[in-house]
């Protein structure tokens, strides 16, 4: 028994010691992503910086557009989404945006997978639109290009959008 076992340590020990290095060395998306939210015209903006080969980029996410929101509450929610959006990266969490009717309010929520909607345990409520909203056509609206689905949502659409938080670009 003392030979098999000393037999396992030998390779067991290698391949948790390349699995840590591996865990280690390897960047993490969190590093690389940062979400904030720019309030520096008359629009709040959720914009992604990525770093790609060393230099920050900038992509509009979210535009909080005055139609769906008055000014302190576009600043405040676009505050709280950027804050949101950050910690699904940092956790990798959440891959996609939607938008959805919760307790007749419209909302627009970040949740794991297609199929769910912003009443799902596991998602989380970005921020909440006027209930005479269209949220699907909200969410539309409202996002950069890089993070626009090719057609737009209309009656013949689904009950719910999803909406990648990863630009079309993003490596897998």
């Amino acid at each position: 028994m003392n030979k098999w076992q000393s037999w396992v340590s030998m390779g067991a020990t290698p391949i948790l010691t390349l699995g840590f290095i591996v865990a280690v060395c390897v960047p993490s998306r969190a590093n690389n992503v940062q979400i904030t939210c720019k309030t520096t015209d008359s629009t709040p903006k959720v914009i992604l910086s990525l770093a790609k080969n060393g230099t920050p980029e900038n992509y509009m996410m979210l535009n909080f557009l005055p139609k769906y929101f008055s000014a302190v509450s576009a600043v405040q929610d676009c505050q709280n989404t950027a804050k949101s959006l950050q910690a699904v990266y940092d956790t990798g969490s959440s891959k996609y945006l939607t938008a959805d009717k919760l307790n007749e309010q419209a909302v627009v929520c970040a949740v794991e997978r297609r199929g769910i909607g912003c009443n799902h345990y596991s998602a989380q409520v970005l921020f909440i639109l006027k209930p005479v909203d269209n949220p699907s056509q909200a969410l539309y609206e409202m996002l950069g290009s890089d993070f626009k689905q090719a057609q737009r949502p209309d009656a013949r659409t689904l009950s719910r959008t999803y909406t990648d938080t990863r630009p079309w670009w993003w490596p897998l």
